[in-house]
């Protein structure tokens, strides 16, 4: 019976029959680049084909002749790392070996759809002037809902935001897509429609480019913005939509107003007019005086008459605009106050309390469970507390 084998004996004897192997020594691999990165000059990537994948390491790669997608001719040495218990490539030159399978339909597609005109003007949607509801597209975990809500919000806290939650990689990944896109577009209060995910490689991107999603893409009543991997990624969804941005981020600044720069805007408006009544004042009190002036001069039976008729228009007009200032400086009072009621400082020192758990706010008495870690953020600091009991009921 053989004597038991430490791990890191058994990982000595792999990585010994690797070196030792010749057939695996200075090997020529062809196949297409996927998950290609740069790590402080090395670069790490898959080579596949239809049927197998092996993962590959580029040591020193100052610079390289390949991208994401391309086939290539790489040469190298199998080698097992035996701290991470991988089984890598090593490779030490690649060569360009014709376009990749899955970079090569893109572009057929891309094409066919073209000449089709499925891009064309006649199907985008410009967006409304005003926006009150978004409907997303994406998965219902990640950074992705996270960017477009808080850009959003920050700009506009009262945008509504709908999430359809989808696959957005993977088996059934299109499926899910099209359907949140005719779930969304079904519904009246939706003004414009984001299908938005992270980066990824031409394979994660797969759903995104398919001839059924572009059809129903331009088929929506709704303007519809691709947020589909980075700014260097393009997919069949971006060139059907009516809009396409660089990331998820993009989308929430682009479907959300700025509503504190427009009550900026409004103040300053308010300003001008004031002073516009200002000077307004001042040309009706300067031409009452020539009036004046010229009416002193006048002796006739009627002149008491006349005086007292004349000095009652006076008041009139003198009230009309005391009114009329009086009115737009309320007016001002008004939105300025409303101003300050949308600063969350303020709601805070009138002694609310905004509650979080694990950075997420709680809204709800079902939202928490017992023993539940709470922070309370209070006008002047944070609170660290822990739940004890609960009951359900309001103020």
């Amino acid at each position: 019976m053989l004597k038991p084998l430490s791990v890191s004996q058994l990982s000595f004897y792999i990585t010994k029959i690797f070196e030792n192997e010749e057939l695996l020594q200075n090997v020529k691999v062809y196949g297409e680049v996927s998950g290609l990165k740069d790590v402080r000059g090395n670069l790490y990537f898959n080579l596949k084909d239809e049927d197998a994948i092996v993962p590959c390491i580029m040591f020193g790669a100052s610079s390289i002749n390949f991208k994401e997608g391309d086939q290539i001719l790489a040469t190298g040495n199998m080698r097992y790392y035996g701290k991470g218990g991988k089984l890598n490539f090593y490779v030490t030159s690649a060569m360009l070996n014709g376009n990749g399978i899955l970079y090569q339909r893109f572009m057929e597609l891309k094409n066919r759809l073209e000449s089709e005109g499925i891009f064309s003007d006649k199907y985008k949607k410009l967006l409304p002037d005003n926006i009150n509801t978004i409907g997303v597209i994406t998965s219902s975990t990640g950074a992705v809902i996270h960017d477009i809500e808080t850009v959003s919000h920050r700009r506009n806290p009262s945008l509504n935001i709908v999430v359809y939650p989808a696959k957005v990689q993977g088996v059934g990944a299109e499926k899910t897509i099209i359907k949140g896109l005719k779930a969304l577009d079904k519904r009246e209060d939706i003004d414009v429609i984001i299908i938005a995910r992270g980066g990824g490689s031409i394979e994660d991107l797969q759903p995104f480019n398919t001839e059924i999603l572009a059809r129903e893409i331009i088929k929506t009543s709704k303007p519809v913005i691709s947020a589909v991997g980075h700014e260097t990624d393009f997919t069949i969804c971006d060139f059907a939509s009516s809009y396409r941005v660089a990331t998820p981020s993009v989308a929430g600044e682009l479907v959300s107003k700025n509503i504190f720069s427009e009550l900026e805007t409004i103040i300053i408006k308010l300003q001008d007019l004031t002073r516009q009544i200002y000077h307004l004042f001042d040309l009706k009190y300067e031409k009452l005086d020539n009036f004046v002036e010229k009416f002193s001069y006048l002796a006739t039976k009627n002149i008491n008459k006349k005086q007292n008729q004349f000095l009652q228009n006076i008041s009139k007009l003198s009230n009309l605009g005391n009114n009329l200032f009086l009115e737009k400086e309320n007016n001002y009072i008004l939105l300025n106050n409303k101003l300050i009621l949308l600063n969350p400082v303020d709601i805070l020192k009138r002694g609310w309390a905004k509650v979080y758990k694990e950075k997420k706010n709680i809204e709800s008495i079902n939202h928490v469970e017992y023993n539940d870690n709470l922070t309370i953020e209070l006008r002047d600091g944070l609170i660290e507390t822990k739940v004890v009991s609960k009951n359900k009921g309001g103020l």
